[in-house]
């Protein structure tokens, strides 16, 4: 075996002096290099049990499972906010809503959406402590927002369908004056001016001018539009929604369009105000009847106040005030734009 000579100095000589090298010291010296292989290769292997080293694969995966985190924590936060608005949502509908319409609140129970039986989460178990239970988190919040919105989605329509009921039965129920004139004669008994008995008089009478004009005071169906020996010229108009008749009597006139079977709406003019049929003068003879039933007092479905002449004031505003609202929302629009 060759090998290189060693030498040492010896300060008693002051010169250098050959070192004779034994298998023992060459087992030794081979022995330190053996150990120290071991402990190189021990720690690479470590290393990568650890994930200290790693493949540039595995790398990329590390970086995607990260962002994938993180993507997930932003989804959970918008998830919660989601939750808590349709929580809002909720407490509108229970307290004001279906208040307004006398509606049977959603109980809590039904609310809550919760879900029973087996795990439905299963197939996240195994895949590590926090991705799982990241995982389980942001899927259980999205499937209660699922079935909270469904719920939302379906007390929306039936708020819907009986608010549009609703108004549909107001639109028809009697409300405003039919002329604005002073009322001379109210509903009850009466001696009759003309026939000279004790009779119920089943409206009320308004002093007006001949020729003032006459409104409806309810949407409906005109069933009646003619000339009779005690109305005199007289119109009826079906409220079917309601479930009321208005009838108006002693007209001077009856214009072309107003017919069995033509729509009139509220504050529509029907007809004028005369002094035909048994009358002691120009007046309007108005009743109020159930379609079912008999005549009612007029004066319960009289809004205080509330003429003709001011009900058309007021849709004119109205109109006005959705317009300005339709105008801002859209500039609104097109400023998020």
């Amino acid at each position: 075996m060759s090998h290189e000579q060693k030498y040492v100095y010896d300060p008693e000589t002051c010169s250098f002096q050959r070192v004779n090298t034994t298998w023992k010291d060459w087992g030794a010296y081979v022995g330190q290099i053996v150990g120290l292989a071991l402990v190189l290769a021990g720690g690479l292997v470590w290393g990568l049990d650890q994930q200290w080293i790693a493949s540039p694969h595995e790398q990329t995966l590390a970086v995607e499972n990260a962002a994938l985190e993180q993507q997930l924590d932003r989804v959970n936060s918008r998830m919660t906010l989601l939750s808590t608005r349709l929580d809002s949502l909720a407490e509108r509908d229970r307290t004001l809503y279906r208040r307004l319409f006398e509606m049977k609140p959603i109980s809590e129970d039904v609310r809550q959406v919760g879900i029973g039986g087996t795990d439905p989460y299963a197939q996240y178990d195994g895949m590590g402590a926090d991705t799982e239970a990241l995982l389980r988190q942001t899927a259980q919040k999205l499937d209660k927002l699922e079935r909270q919105m469904s719920l939302q989605k379906s007390s929306y329509r039936e708020l819907y369908t009986v608010a549009k009921q609703r108004q549909d039965r107001l639109r028809q129920l009697p409300a405003i004056r039919p002329a604005n004139g002073r009322i001379v004669s109210n509903y009850g008994m009466r001696r009759h001016p003309i026939l000279k008995v004790r009779k119920l008089h089943e409206g009320i009478d308004f002093l007006l001018r001949r020729g003032t004009p006459v409104m409806a005071t309810a949407g409906g169906t005109v069933q009646r539009a003619e000339r009779t020996p005690g109305y005199g010229k007289v119109i009826e108009v079906k409220h079917e929604k309601s479930g009321y008749m208005t009838r108006y009597a002693h007209l001077s006139e009856i214009p072309d369009d107003i017919y069995r079977g033509a729509q009139v709406e509220r504050g529509d003019t029907i007809g004028l105000s005369g002094n035909t049929g048994l009358s002691t003068g120009p007046h309007l003879h108005y009743e109020v009847h159930e379609l079912e039933g008999g005549a009612m007092n007029p004066m319960r479905f009289l809004m205080p106040d509330m003429s003709p002449e001011s009900f058309h004031e007021l849709e004119q505003r109205t109109r006005q005030y959705q317009a300005r609202l339709q105008s801002t929302g859209a500039s609104s629009a097109r400023a998020a734009r």
